[in-house]
């Protein structure tokens, strides 16, 4: 083996583990450190919801980083550094529905907030509160983000 093989191969591999740690690191931070529970309130439609365009954007790229995942795992095991041949019939097809997930989480975290203007909800828009929808605004004051949290 030449040194410029080594170095390719170093590379290619190398790559394929930091695609690796970023996928996995992106799906626990969406998952475990985002406050991804309080968009159920959307559908639930209580007197209080919380809404944020982003974790509506972020919870729609998860399946995404799940196909990087994955290809980067084929990449880091594959021998040699030659490009895929062939592709899987499901890779193939996750790779269309997790694209298409994430363009569909994009444009819906931009319709709601024009659903929510025509809705009877009005925003808080007061500081930390600002993601917050009530009924009437006298809503806004009784809001606690820890209690909110716990639920």
């Amino acid at each position: 083996m030449n040194k410029k093989y080594i170095q390719q191969w170093l590379i290619f591999k190398g790559g394929a583990i930091i695609l690796i740690a970023a996928s996995l690191c992106y799906i626990y931070g969406v998952n475990d450190l985002m406050e991804t529970f309080n968009t159920k309130s959307l559908f639930i439609l209580s007197d209080i919801i919380e809404y944020s365009g982003k974790v509506i954007i972020c919870a729609s790229g998860i399946p995404l980083f799940i196909w990087v995942l994955f290809f980067a795992l084929k990449m880091l095991f594959k021998k040699g550094i030659e490009p895929f041949k062939k592709y899987t019939t499901i890779g193939y097809v996750w790779m269309v529905v997790s694209v298409l997930s994430f363009i569909l989480g994009f444009i819906i975290s931009f319709i709601i907030p024009f659903i929510l203007m025509a809705s009877p909800y009005t925003s808080c828009n007061i500081g930390k509160y600002s993601n917050y929808y009530v009924i009437t605004p006298s809503l806004c004051k009784t809001i606690d983000p820890d209690e909110w949290k716990k639920r």
